[in-house]
């Protein structure tokens, strides 16, 4: 499940997940950049204002609650919103402060501009006492008595915190949410209560093949809309740490269970990045709590976790909370199954939920996608426009057919399977992408497996189609995906998705035996795709 402050209400080029182009934001800035999420006033469309309606009158029944969430999620149709997809509206329900006397509140925060901020806070947990915020690039003081303890650093953001006012004297950069009481200054002083000032600016990203830029005369080059400081964020090692919650009475897994399970995602990443992606376990703990409550005892792990890594892992006593959920740089879990872990940390890094359309009836299945991570079905990878919105695909794994639509009105790609995701000597790519005319949103048309295995129902070979926001300037939990259309290698028939008509031409595959059966490995698959 989703977590909180995702791709937020007010800047263009951040798309729900229907093919509406929901407004959305993008981190505002000061000295060269413009504070965009100040200036820009929340805009409802009829759409929206109807959902929230909806929503409103669940609020006014007493059931906008987690046991009704499914029902309200598809009666009011808040999966065509990206001010209610981003995660914040999910986890206000999950904390039970869907009610009708927090909606006045919650219905203006959720429509109002988000940005992503940079917090100081007074202790030195990341649950305390907020002294300052900013959402811009640039320097800013804190007042002269503050006694910072704490910084909440944005994905894709640095911090450089000072000693003397107006960000002079002694310094140090920090790139995660950083716990004062644990860091120093390049003299090696603490850094705690000594912040005067700090530096808000953009990551730097080191040069890699998996950045890319399109050419002008790269008309068949798909562009990847995500940030280049949120890219050089996520694809390096990345620092983990460990909070087991303990409470008496109730099961928490070992440590050694929960290390095992982060260091397999590690591996997993590994292999999906393309070895861009690591994870580094850099300090562990078990903390008491004394709640059975869901929200109050995250709150009490919170407050005595010291973390200093990009990533938190709170795993929870079994029965304390109905779902695992992520939110900011942390994920709270309940237990140790690996889908959980690759579907939460996903959150973190970007990833929304993977939807299914029924092309027959029209109804959006909300997470059933079993071609990804991002559903709640077990799965191998995350899908393709995942995949590349990650940053961890390459120009040539990618072929934009608008070009050939446009002049011919068709074209014939030849794909070859997504799988792990590891390096290939293909020479094929792995999707065909079209841009959707007047819309911010894309097709992208990839064949996942290469052969059916024992993880799901998916079986080699078969095609898939999913829409996918550009998403220029998103934050957060951006990339949602919904598939259009899914037929086996196998289908003679047409299969329409988003105006396009796909039909299957060829495929080249061989049989392996597999624990003593034949199994069909597909190598490619050919595709007539028509306007």
């Amino acid at each position: 499940m989703m977590g909180v402050l995702l791709c937020g209400a007010l800047v263009s080029g951040c798309q729900g997940e229907d093919g509406a182009q929901p407004p959305s934001e993008q981190p505002g800035g000061t000295g060269t950049e413009a504070s965009i999420a100040a200036t820009r006033q929340a805009v409802v469309s009829p759409e929206l204002a109807a959902s929230l309606a909806c929503v409103e009158t669940y609020v006014n029944a007493g059931t906008c609650d987690w046991e009704h969430w499914s029902e309200l999620w598809e009666t009011c149709q808040t999966y065509e919103h990206a001010e209610l997809e981003d995660g914040l509206f999910l986890d206000e329900v999950q904390s039970e402060n869907c009610t009708a006397a927090n909606w006045p509140a919650l219905r203006e925060q959720l429509i109002a501009p988000r940005s992503p901020l940079v917090r100081v806070r007074e202790n030195c947990n990341g649950g305390s006492q907020v002294i300052q915020e900013a959402t811009s690039n640039g320097c800013h003081t804190l007042p002269q008595a503050a006694g910072a303890s704490f910084v909440d650093v944005p994905i894709g953001k640095a911090v450089t915190l000072h000693a003397a006012a107006d960000c002079g004297g002694d310094s140090v950069t920090v790139e995660t949410d950083t716990n004062l009481c644990e860091t120093s200054f390049g003299s090696g002083a603490s850094t705690n209560d000594k912040v005067r000032s700090f530096r808000v600016q953009d990551a730097e990203a080191l040069p890699s093949e998996n950045r890319y830029d399109c050419a002008g005369d790269e008309s068949t080059c798909v562009k990847n809309y995500n940030s280049v400081s949120r890219l050089g964020a996520i694809n390096k090692k990345l620092t983990v740490r460990i909070v087991r919650m303990a409470l008496d009475g109730r099961t928490t897994p070992s440590l050694d269970a929960i290390r095992n399970t982060v260091r397999n995602l590690s591996d997993f990443y590994a292999v999906a990045s393309r070895n861009q992606v690591s994870l580094e376990i850099i300090g562990s703990q078990t903390v008491q709590v004394t709640s059975a409550n869901c929200t109050t005892a995250k709150n009490q792990a919170r407050q005595k976790a010291n973390s200093n890594a990009f990533l938190t892992v709170y795993v929870l006593p079994g029965g304390v909370c109905s779902t695992s959920n992520a939110g900011s740089r942390s994920v709270f879990l309940k237990g140790t199954l690996f889908r959980d872990y690759a579907h939460e940390v996903g959150h973190v890094l970007g990833l929304a939920h993977g939807n299914v359309r029924d092309p027959s009836t029209g109804k959006v299945n909300s997470s059933a996608d079993a071609s990804t991570y991002m559903g709640t079905f077990a799965s191998d990878n995350y899908n393709l426009p995942q995949l590349h919105w990650l940053g961890w695909t390459k120009k040539e794994d990618l072929v934009r057919i608008n070009p050939e639509l446009d002049s011919n009105g068709s074209t014939v790609v030849t794909l070859r399977p997504v799988g792990s995701n590891a390096e290939s000597t293909s020479s094929h790519p792995l999707g065909a992408v079209w841009d959707i005319p007047g819309t911010d949103q894309r097709l992208f048309i990839a064949v996942p497996k290469p052969r059916l295995n024992g993880t799901n129902q998916i079986e080699g070979g078969t095609v898939f189609a999913y829409r996918a926001p550009k998403c220029e300037g998103c934050t957060g939990m951006a990339m949602g995906t919904m598939q259009m259309a899914r037929f086996n290698a196998s289908s003679a028939n047409e299969h329409e998705a988003s105006g396009l008509f796909i039909q299957r031409v060829s495929y080249e595959s061989d049989f392996v035996q597999v624990d003593g059966k034949s199994v069909e490995v597909f190598t490619s698959v050919t595709l007539s795709i028509r306007r």
